[in-house]
């Protein structure tokens, strides 16, 4: 039985709409800011909490519309073709003219009125879209899992791949890390030297941002403090060097080294009339997107040992020492100043309580899922959560990503101290 024109036409309004849809969708969820997603969750809370699970895997969610544009155009794409054909008869012309005209029609179709357009509507009524495609999209997400899936298996074998000839000794690199992996499993490389293997292996991808001592736990001393001040911060410290900084933190001039306190520590007179300014050696500054493996080479040329991280903006963002640098390639190493402190504690086999200070790649690795920042907006526990909740969060603020839920359990100065994260059944929504 032949199909009507009528129908085909009927069947391609159907898929440009579909695919004005997707594309709608895909810039109306990502013009959302966290402030939004918070509204919604409190005025429409199932809406909201289909959103935040959406938006919670990204890379899934973003191949979901992309399979659904890619499906629709291409459904359009083969009707249009049909009905090319079709009427080149009707209208007496070649087929190969009739196909040049509907490519054109259909790019400018599908250009003006299933992407321009459609974007422009989103971008400007983000919220409405989402209150009326959040539930659709729920069932389409789940519809097209199977495939998704596999896609993202697929793409993150690609990578892997593809970092291979990211430089001309990715090859090498690669090779060492599975060398390692292979010969641990055979007990031929012990744990220890497994890490002193791969901590050589990334250190040279590091910037001094990811390792620094931040702002907020530097120990540091104000120009106008006496001498005694200035001996018992060192001395609680435990640091042979600490900044010195006149007003703020901000506006660093010198270091002080403990060694230089030493002969006044028996003259009276000189710690009455002591300026400690004077005692300070030049300061060291360091961008914090510095790799770590061309800071390691300065301190080296300048003989220095330390030096203050600074932001973008020219505020003191961190401290970095050489130990940082050479922690990153043997491990932590400790000497008879350093505390005991356990950065997480093993609840459980689903629950871990965590450090606000802990690493973000030592919590991916921790719990093997991944809650890093594609635009590195965050390196730390604390940080992941202060990018979640848009603000400083409150002793009990929780939420879920990856199927875990993250719970801060105390908070000290507006800084995240201790989080509990347990997992969570899979599929479970944002709380």
């Amino acid at each position: 039985m032949d199909i009507s024109p009528l129908s085909h036409i009927s069947v391609l309004i159907i898929c440009l709409i579909l695919s004005a849809f997707f594309s709608a969708s895909e810039t109306a969820f990502f013009s959302l800011d966290k402030k939004r997603i918070k509204e919604l969750e409190k005025d429409y809370k199932i809406i909201g909490g289909y959103v935040q699970l959406l938006l919670d895997d990204t890379r899934r969610f973003i191949i979901t519309l992309t399979i659904g544009k890619t499906l629709a155009n291409t459904a359009a794409a083969i009707v249009s073709v049909m009905l090319a054909i079709n009427y080149a008869a009707v209208i007496h012309i070649s087929i190969e003219i009739a196909l040049l005209i509907q490519i054109f029609l259909l790019t400018t179709v599908v250009l003006i009125f299933c992407e321009i357009y459609p974007k422009k509507i989103a971008e400007k009524y983000p919220e409405s879209f989402v209150r009326v495609s959040v539930i659709p999209l729920r069932w389409i997400n789940i519809l097209f899992s199977p495939f998704t899936l596999m896609l993202i298996g697929s793409i993150k074998f690609f990578s892997n791949k593809l970092k291979l000839i990211k430089r001309k000794n990715g090859t090498v690199t690669s090779e060492i890390s599975e060398l390692t992996e292979f010969a641990s499993d055979d007990e031929k490389i012990k744990e220890n030297e497994q890490e002193l293997i791969r901590g050589i292996v990334d250190f040279k991808n590091v910037t001094a941002r990811e390792i620094m001592t931040p702002r907020v736990d530097i120990a540091a001393v104000d120009i106008d403090v006496d001498f005694e001040t200035l001996m018992k911060i060192i001395t609680e410290s435990g640091h042979s060097r600490i900044p010195l900084y006149e007003n703020n933190l901000d506006n660093i001039i010198g270091i002080i080294f403990a060694k230089d306190l030493l002969p006044i520590l028996r003259n009276p007179e000189l710690k009455k009339s002591l300026q400690i300014r004077t005692l300070a050696r030049e300061a060291m500054f360091v961008p914090g997107t510095k790799l770590i493996i061309d800071l390691l080479h300065e301190f080296q040329d300048k003989k220095m040992h330390l030096g203050i991280v600074v932001d973008e903006y020219g505020g003191t963002a961190g401290l970095i020492s050489l130990e940082d640098i050479l922690e990153e390639i043997v491990g932590d190493i400790r000497d008879e100043y350093d505390k005991d402190e356990m950065q997480f504690t093993k609840l459980s086999e689903e629950s871990f309580l965590l450090k606000g200070k802990v690493p973000i790649d030592k919590l991916n690795e921790l719990l093997d899922a991944d809650f890093s920042s594609e635009h590195d907006d965050y390196d730390t526990v604390g940080g992941f959560i202060f990018h979640r909740a848009g603000m400083i969060p409150n002793q009990g603020f929780h939420f879920i990503s990856n199927n875990y839920k993250f719970t801060v359990k105390e908070v000290i100065n507006k800084r995240i101290s201790k989080v509990l994260v347990e997992k969570q059944p899979p599929g479970k929504t944002s709380l």
